[in-house]
Formats: C-alpha cells, structure tokens, sequence
C-alpha cells in the first residue's frame, strides 16, 4: 500500500496533482482549469484540498457539491459563474492620497455671518497632525470639520483625510493615552509610522 502525505493509494493521481502545482507556481496554468473525475469515494476532492493546501492561502480555491447546482430558484449557469467569479480572486489596488497621524490641533476658524445677522459661519478649519516622522498643520475646507464632528474626532485620536474626497475616518485613540483610564471601550492605535502626507 502507497502511503505519501497521509494519502493512501492514488499514487499517479498525487504525482499528476504534483505536477499541476508545479505548473500553477511557474504561472503555466493561468486561464486554465482543473478537472478530476471519477466514482464516489475515490479521493478526488482530498486532492483538490491538497492541491489548494500546498498553493497557500493566496491562490482562491472554491469547494463546489453537486446539489448546489442544481436549484429550483437559481440557474445553473448563474451558480457556475458565481463560483467562477470567486475562484479568479481578483484583487483591486487603489492609490490614494492621505493625510494621516494623530491630532495635536483642532481650532475652527470663524468669520462673521455673510448674511449679516448675529451668527457666525466657519471659515475654514486647521488641524495638526503628528506621526514618528514629523507633524503638519493644515488648513482645511469647513466640510471637513462636519466630518471631524461626525466621526467624533478629538486631540489625541489617529485619524486619516482622504485629499480627494474628504472623507475622514477616525482610526482610534493614541496608545500615548492608553494609561490614562482603566474602563475604557476605547481602541488604542500606535503613531503612523511615514510621513504625514
């Protein structure tokens, strides 16, 4: 009895799945698909898992049962292209720019109302931001302190400004101030480790 990599018996069946992953790592098999066929019992989604195991977690494998094709409710085709979609794995890589590091400053800058009555209107917002590497201040567009307030943001949180959009999101508080309270539900973050822009 052959007995490799707690696989009893299938001894062609493992050294052709060998050679399917040899293939898969030196980018050969891109496009392509796999298909083991055989009766029930036989081993075939044993190799499909050693197959996925020896890949690692970075190539997607997708375990598929029969009964899930066939669906009163749901096409077969429409299943198959669902399964398909999620073995390709594609992955998307967006470039932005931010500004990110811990609030030193936070001061609204106000104006007197336009409209000439008793209230007063932000101008614009300046903020300071600190990381390892050095701080910034920056003057900001008066929405961006809407979003500040929305987000809860206070000096000594970590938080990051998308220069495009404007969006803020509040990343958690310092671990400067980790010891300052003991019940706390509070998130503790380390300093951003770049620059602040």
């Amino acid at each position: 009895m052959s007995l490799a990599a707690r696989f009893v018996g299938q001894a062609t069946a493992r050294e052709a799945a060998g050679l399917v992953v040899d293939m898969i790592r030196q980018k050969k098999m891109a496009g392509r698909a796999l298909l083991l066929a055989g009766p029930p019992g036989t081993g075939k989604t044993a190799i499909a898992l050693g197959i996925s195991q020896e890949l690692g977690s970075k190539v997607p494998f997708c375990p598929m049962v029969g009964s899930e094709v066939y669906s009163s409710e749901v096409k077969k085709t429409e299943v198959l292209m669902e399964n398909f979609r999620r073995a390709i794995g594609l992955r998307i890589k967006e470039n932005k720019e931010v500004y990110e590091g811990e609030v030193t400053e936070l001061s609204p800058e106000e104006t007197e109302s336009v409209t000439g009555g008793y209230g007063k209107s932000i101008s614009h917002v300046i903020i300071g931001l600190k990381t390892i590497k050095g701080t910034k201040q920056l003057k900001l567009d008066p929405t961006i302190y809407d979003a500040l307030i929305k987000e809860k943001v206070a000096i000594g949180d970590v938080i990051y400004i998308e220069a495009n959009s404007g969006a803020v999101k509040r990343v958690g508080r310092s671990d400067a101030f980790a010891t300052e309270f003991d019940l706390e539900a509070e998130k503790y973050v380390p300093l951003p480790k770049g620059e602040v822009h």
